[in-house]
């Protein structure tokens, strides 16, 4: 098994309004840059949507805290922040370890969101026939 990384900001009207782009029978899904409404959906989309690649659940994990670091300043709702890093931090390792998808998102930013995505791959546990996006097979 192996892990991909995926990253999203954008405003949540144009998400709305592509909002049938989000659902794998959607008329542009495979090309449409929104979050998937289902997580394993990722695995669906080109390579080039892939933000990085990871062998180790640890390293799928430290990338998900340094997207968070890199907009934990813009983000409006102080709740938010209610865990650290190190805790936020290890329990995306155990969910990922575990082969979970595991999604964070904020608003960070009036009609802005960003979505940071971790997506277990080969196979996945709630899309099993889908084809790892590297292998050149998506749709």
């Amino acid at each position: 098994m192996h892990y991909h990384g995926y990253f999203w900001r954008g405003s949540d009207d144009d998400r709305s309004r592509r909002a049938r782009d989000a659902h794998i029978d959607g008329p542009r899904f495979a090309t449409a840059d929104v979050p998937p409404a289902k997580m394993c959906w990722w695995l669906r989309k080109p390579a080039d949507m892939v933000a990085g690649t990871w062998d180790d659940p640890a390293g799928a994990a430290k990338w998900m805290l340094a997207q968070y670091e890199r907009v934990s300043r813009e983000i409006e709702d102080a709740a938010a922040h209610w865990t650290p890093g190190d805790r936020r931090y290890a329990a995306a390792l155990r969910d990922i370890a575990d082969g979970r998808d595991v999604t964070w998102q904020y608003q960070v930013g009036g009609d802005e969101r960003a979505f940071v995505s971790v997506v277990a791959c080969s196979p996945n546990e709630w899309d099993r026939e889908a084809p790892c996006p590297l292998d050149g097979a998506s749709g």
